[in-house]
């Protein structure tokens, strides 16, 4: 018993599936917080795709930048398309609205972060 492993084995790196990351920036009157463009791009996700959709995305905010808007949300390769335009129907944030534009997309943050 005390040999036991007590952890799952993570799975190999070609078993997980591929990622990308979408740029994006936020227009606006005010700067926002990362908390609450999080909070505001999952509930809009969760509206359209439900919670099912939304977990087979595999969305996480990676990065926001509350100075300039601009910020970095990883999603699936496969649910890419979806993520794209449920980032679109992102209307407002704390009552003041919003306009979302779409940078860029990659698959490695390195060269996402030099296409600024």
């Amino acid at each position: 018993m005390a040999n036991q492993k007590l952890s799952l084995k993570p799975l190999k790196p070609t078993l997980r599936g591929k990622k990308r990351y979408v740029q994006f920036r936020l227009f606006a009157d005010k700067n926002f917080d990362e908390r609450s463009v999080e909070r505001c791009i999952f509930s809009t996700f969760l509206a359209l795709y439900g919670s099912t959709g939304v977990a087979s995305q595999n969305l996480r905010l990676i990065r926001f930048n509350n100075g300039t808007n601009l910020g970095i949300l990883r999603c699936s390769l496969p649910t890419l398309v979806e993520v794209k335009s449920g980032l679109l129907f992102l209307r407002e944030i704390n009552g003041i609205a919003v306009i979302p534009k779409i940078l860029s997309v990659s698959g490695s943050l390195k060269k996402l972060k030099s296409k600024r």
